[in-house]
């Protein structure tokens, strides 16, 4: 039974596949970056307790690099914000407007409402890295 479980193992690692996130155009200097990888449109962009993994890292020069690990074959949409004042939340003017910066996978960007997980969404298998620019 635990050769069993442990080839198993080994062939789900095998499937998992890492994504390479570069992100730039980073404004401000304080503060971090907050990252959700979304597996399903529920959430997207903004219910992070809905996403699949949380990430974090401090941008270095307007840029950073993150490694997201063991993803699973599928389809992903990455949502991102610079977290300037450390509350967790990404702020909005009285008009819904961010005021940090954000981003979204395939750089999806609609003019007067959040990106569509349709728009973001990727598959892992064909994709290992995407670029996502801070608006």
């Amino acid at each position: 039974m635990g050769l069993f479980l442990g080839l198993f193992l080994c062939l789900s690692q095998l499937r998992a596949q890492n994504l390479e996130l570069s992100i730039s155009s980073i404004k401000k200097t304080k503060g971090e970056i907050l990252v959700a990888v979304f597996n399903s449109s529920d959430g997207f962009p903004f219910e992070t307790k809905k996403a699949y993994k949380l990430l974090k890292g401090t941008p270095v020069d307007g840029m950073l690099n993150l490694k997201v690990e063991s993803l699973p074959k599928g389809r992903y949409a990455i949502a991102l914000f610079h977290d300037t004042n450390g509350d967790g939340i990404l702020n909005l003017n009285f008009m819904g407007i961010p005021k940090e910066g954000y981003g979204v996978s395939n750089n999806a960007y609609n003019t007067f409402s959040a990106p569509k997980y349709n728009d973001a969404s990727f598959d892992i298998d064909k994709i290992s890295v995407q670029k996502i620019m801070m608006k």
